[in-house]
């Protein structure tokens, strides 16, 4: 059975930092910009989970283009990560910490699904 790597990302608007559970590469920081993501998203194997907190619209690229690329994504809510930090003992606050605390902290949870604008419905209803 083949395993796939759980890569954690703490997202920000100019860039993004990366670490991986398994620590299969050292933590670093891409460029939170179209060509530097795909760059690295297709570095890492088909199916890898990457887990990465809802920022206010800058996650949006990276979670649109690792789903597009066959990863597997998983949106976390940055409070409920907060929480999971401080259960784990980890008071430290970090970009660094943030994305190895995420790596962890996403393989217990449901995938990201790619989300679709609403189709028109019949609105009889609404007078």
């Amino acid at each position: 059975m083949q395993t796939f790597p759980n890569i954690g990302v703490d997202v920000a608007k100019d860039a993004v930092v990366v670490a991986c559970a398994a620590q299969s590469f050292s933590t670093h920081s891409v460029t939170n910009q179209r060509a530097p993501l795909l760059a690295w998203l297709k570095s890492l194997p088909t199916g890898s989970r990457i887990g990465l907190e809802s920022t206010g619209g800058y996650h949006e690229l990276l979670a649109d283009l690792a789903h597009a690329q066959g990863h597997v994504v998983f949106l976390l809510n940055p409070l409920d990560t907060k929480h999971y930090a401080r259960a784990m003992g980890n008071r430290a606050k970090t970009d660094r910490v943030d994305a190895e605390l995420i790596a962890q902290e996403h393989t217990r949870l449901r995938p990201y699904a790619l989300t679709h604008p609403l189709q028109p419905t019949s609105a009889s209803w609404i007078t």
